[in-house]
């Protein structure tokens, strides 16, 4: 049987949640079913990581906000490994593979949306001109992939909503030890306070650090353990100072493995002023650390307030900094109970295994990833062939989220037998 040809353009060639989903999409996906390739706008590590999975990368240049030589260039690549089934990544991304899919004569095109155009951190002009883009553009794609129900609401009747999800095997807090993790990085005894995320304006760190140093005033012996990298970390050494945190906080830079720091962790903290359906929170989650998290975008979809975690207002140092304390008085027990990591373990896992709770044998598992890509497949299919459209609110039949929920067509399209016949 010869193999859907699948193309995906990203939105960057760096480290963030999109780049994370296509580097678990090419580990995950049916290589007897899909044949995968990249298009990357950029040089970055992405790339590399990609290829060292065996999957073919391809560099196109598209740093520029409009550039038509640059929509040839992509048309042409796109031609080069002439794809079944083109998807893209971002705001810029879609722009630009929209038109240039329409030009290679791809059929079935997907744009996948991992935040709101009008939290992108750029200036107005620019966010106008992406908007615009956006807008003349949507037409030319079959469907658009939307990582959160609150993404999903931009784009109504064209919205397919598919959560992120993680690989729990990774991600076991048994396997964990919390004390020997605080010793490494020289955190004594007292609560340790976490964020993990690049240091960038959207996950807005300072305020982490000022909620730190607010929860301080009340209880001296709580420390800080901030895991990442990027344009902020002279601000954030600056203010780490400024707050006389020097000696309570550590900054450990970029690390590869975020579950053993999640482990060492009493509380997890989201600052983000923006975020798509973040992975950061389902891991820590999956760890059994309890979050407070802003209530941006998909977070409130993750999170059942005071079951699996507390929402906070973005940039509010104060109350990020009174709900933390409130979950700092928490006994050891309910802060790792396991109420509070009940939504990411019933999260669809990208790599098969648990769907839900129990352990399923080898010949019943489907990978997350597969299953995004069957049900885009199903979605296009039913456009092309000019049946329906399918409602935004498709997800509340086949969202990972509800435990595995499906509808009956995906379940056909994906077994070939009917859904009462048995779930994943």
């Amino acid at each position: 049987m010869s193999r859907i040809r699948v193309v995906h353009v990203a939105g960057s060639a760096d480290v963030g949640g999109g780049e994370r989903y296509l580097e678990l999409l090419a580990r995950h996906l049916d290589r007897d079913r899909f044949e995968l390739a990249v298009i990357v706008p950029e040089p970055g590590p992405l790339a590399a990581r990609l290829a060292s999975l065996g999957i073919p990368v391809a560099t196109v240049d598209l740093r520029r906000l409009v550039s038509l030589p640059a929509v040839a260039r992509l048309a042409a690549q796109i031609r080069a490994f002439a794809p079944h089934v083109l998807q893209s990544h971002g705001a810029r991304s879609n722009f630009y593979t929209r038109l240039a899919g329409a030009m290679a004569g791809v059929k079935a095109r997907l744009s996948t949306v991992h935040n709101a155009l009008g939290d992108y951190p750029v200036s107005a002009t620019r966010r106008a001109v992406y908007g615009a883009a956006d807008r003349l553009t949507l037409p030319l794609t079959s469907a658009v992939v939307c990582v959160a129900e609150a993404l999903g609401r931009n784009y109504p009747r064209r919205a397919l909503v598919i959560p992120n999800g993680i690989e729990l095997d990774h991600f076991d807090p048994s396997a964990v030890s919390a004390t020997g993790m605080r010793q490494r990085w020289g955190l004594d005894a007292g609560p340790v306070l976490g964020f993990v995320g690049r240091l960038t304006p959207q996950k807005d760190p300072l305020t982490f650090l000022h909620a730190v140093a607010e929860v301080r005033r009340h209880r001296p012996n709580v420390k800080a353990l901030v895991v990442g990298d990027g344009p902020l970390r002279g601000a954030v050494e600056a203010e780490i100072a400024r707050l006389e945190l020097r000696s309570s906080c550590r900054l450990t830079g970029m690390q590869a493995e975020v579950a053993p720091l999640l482990g060492a962790m009493d509380v997890f903290v989201l600052s983000s002023v923006s975020e798509g359906f973040p992975f950061v929170v389902l891991e820590a989650m999956a760890m059994e650390r309890p979050v407070v998290a802003t209530n941006v975008n998909g977070v409130a979809e993750i999170i059942e307030p005071g079951e699996s975690g507390l929402l906070v207002p973005p940039r509010d140092a104060d109350a990020t900094a009174r709900l933390t304390r409130m979950v700092g008085r928490l006994g050891a027990a309910a802060r790792t109970a396991r109420g509070l990591t009940g939504a990411a373990l019933a999260l669809v896992q990208f790599g098969g295994g648990r769907f839900g709770t129990g352990p399923r044998p080898a010949e019943q598992r489907r990978t997350a990833a597969e299953f995004h890509l069957t049900l885009c497949l199903l979605v296009i299919a039913r456009r092309i062939r000019g049946v329906a459209h399918v409602h935004r609110d498709a997800d509340r039949r086949v969202n990972p989220v509800g435990a595995g929920r499906r509808s009956a067509q995906a379940d056909l399209f994906l077994h070939g037998r009917d859904a009462k016949d048995g779930g994943l």
